[in-house]
């Protein structure tokens, strides 16, 4: 019976092996249009829990200047004067820096001459 066995055992390897051999590449090459599509959604990005800031152009003027001031969150960026007197350049104010004491920031309410003006 073990003579009988072994015989039949190989033969079925050896069919299964070459049955599988024969349909691997056919399986492997498959069309891609068979696999199932990626569902598509029209849902927005979630929304950022940071709100943007609050950006605020103040512009005074009056007869011989205009100022114009830049806030972001309330605080002063950028401060440029204008003369309206002819040949007087625009120039900035150095604002004062947050955190700092006005006492300790001496850079604060200096002029910064604009040379270069595009």
């Amino acid at each position: 019976m073990n003579a009988l066995f072994l015989p039949t055992l190989l033969a079925g390897l050896l069919v299964g092996s070459a049955s599988l051999a024969q349909t691997a590449p056919a399986a492997a090459s498959a069309p891609a249009a068979d696999l199932p599509a990626l569902p598509v959604t029209d849902t927005p990005a979630p929304a950022s829990k940071v709100p943007e800031p609050q950006v605020l152009h103040v512009v005074t003027e009056d007869d011989n200047v205009r100022i114009e001031e830049l806030r972001v969150r309330g605080l002063t960026q950028r401060i440029t004067v204008h003369p309206k007197i002819p040949g007087m350049p625009a120039y900035d104010i150095v604002p004062p820096q947050g955190g700092k004491l006005p006492q300790d920031d001496k850079s604060a309410g200096q002029r910064v001459w604009l040379k270069l003006d595009f």
